[in-house]
């Protein structure tokens, strides 16, 4: 009877664990669709969405709390993988778009009406109004920005994340 319990035990834990583990992935994956959001019709390109994510979690740390991105230096600066597979979650639940041209070698992420109805009702009850100004004046400026002077930007702000960095100033 007790080896019963324990294994009932043991699978109540690996449950709640894993419950868990889908609300920080939910919770995380908020934060990319709001970016897109607040991007609007412009849409964002991967370096564009990487940065401003990156600048949300360095400048406001309270607000996206402890089960944020982990950024690492990588090849263009501040980097999270997880990123991009949100994103592509995002897609499939038809909440963005994912862009690609001839024109272009990288996709642009855009809001979609169903992205943009969620975004509006979801997604600001579960921020605060500064939040929100500061993502979209962060985005404004990533958007100004050509990919190299964004990255100049990044590494002059963040050095450290310039260390696995392959662009050439």
């Amino acid at each position: 009877m007790r080896q019963k319990e324990g294994k009932n035990s043991k699978r109540k834990e690996v449950r709640a664990k894993c419950m868990e583990d889908i609300l920080i992935y939910e919770e995380r994956k908020e934060w990319t669709l709001l970016a897109i959001y607040c991007a609007n019709e412009d849409g964002l390109s991967p370096a564009q969405l990487q940065k401003s994510l990156f600048l949300l979690g360095k400048n406001l740390p309270d607000a996206v709390g402890d089960n944020y991105y982990q950024f690492t230096p990588y090849g263009y600066g501040p980097f999270d993988q997880t990123i991009y597979f949100d994103a592509e979650q995002l897609s499939r639940d038809g909440l963005i778009s994912i862009n690609y041209t001839e024109s272009r070698k990288w996709p642009k992420y855009f809001i979609t009406s169903k992205g943009k109805e969620h975004g509006e009702k979801s997604l600001k009850q579960k921020t605060t109004k500064e939040v929100i100004a500061y993502l979209t004046a962060v985005i404004k400026w990533a958007q100004s920005l050509t990919f190299q002077e964004l990255i100049r930007a990044i590494y002059h702000a963040f050095p450290k994340f310039k260390s696995n960095g392959v662009f050439q100033e």
